[in-house]
């Protein structure tokens, strides 16, 4: 992945890291800000349960800006939002308080090329680019309002994430088959692997372009090629504001 890869921390459609977001519940004190990236040189990285903590020098002002596991190192400048500001954040797994930390859901790691670009481009999910802040449609984003599905439902062997996003109710407790792209997969959160897949269908604008699985344990890996397989679950409330519309449970995953 040596492109600019767009990572959108998992707050309000799923709780990847449930330890952490817990631990925001309790111990912190949410802001939230218009959406705007910022550019900042990362100072100082620490880690904690799928996080990266990224101290940055923005323009002069140093802060902290925590994101999703992600290849950053020292001296990489980095775009991020500001959506959520915590104030006198506690981390339990790093033993240390914030007095203001920044929980980014859009991230932007260096590249050659200038141009920040998508995990779904650099996978070759994306026909063309549309634009900086072109983004997987994944992550910290407002629920998408119901929409009438474009197709009638078709009973099929496999679906793409488009369809089963758009016909969630009529497959809801069905196991469904997909054949897509590894996004993302965060190891044993919950007791469980929370893989992010893609196909190249769906739209990012309205969330439909990924689709969250879960399983006991995995070994795949972003940017394998699987055959996935899981039961369809829809309106799953794991409380803390964590909605998922649909998501797929028990899943199992055959590398291609």
């Amino acid at each position: 992945m040596k492109n600019t890869l767009l990572l959108l921390i998992l707050f309000s459609f799923g709780l990847i890291y449930a330890n952490e977001a817990q631990n925001i519940a309790m111990h912190g004190t949410e802001k939230s800000h218009a959406k705007q990236i910022f550019y900042g040189t990362v100072l100082e990285i620490k880690n904690a349960m799928g996080y990266k903590y990224l101290h940055v020098d923005e323009n002069g002002t140093k802060h902290w800006v925590a994101i999703a596991n992600a290849p950053v190192k020292i001296g990489d400048k980095i775009g991020y939002d500001k959506k959520t500001l915590m104030t006198n954040f506690k981390s339990k797994t790093l033993h240390q308080d914030f007095k203001e930390i920044y929980f980014a859901s859009e991230v932007y790691l260096p590249q050659k090329e200038h141009r920040a670009k998508s995990m779904k481009e650099m996978l070759g999910l994306s026909p063309k680019p549309k634009g900086p802040h072109a983004g997987m449609g994944i992550g910290m984003h407002s629920e998408p309002k119901d929409e009438t599905p474009t197709k009638l439902f078709v009973k099929k062997d496999s679906y793409t994430v488009e369809e089963i996003h758009m016909w969630r109710k009529a497959l809801k407790d069905q196991t469904i088959t997909l054949k897509g792209t590894v996004f993302k997969v965060s190891h044993n959160i919950m007791k469980r692997d929370w893989v992010h897949l893609g196909d190249g269908s769906g739209n990012e604008q309205k969330l439909t372009d990924d689709l969250v699985f879960t399983a006991p344990h995995t070994k795949i890996k972003s940017g394998d090629t699987v055959l996935a397989k899981g039961k369809v679950v829809i309106d799953k409330d794991f409380g803390y504001g964590y909605f998922y519309k649909v998501i797929i449970e028990d899943a199992s995953f055959e590398i291609q």
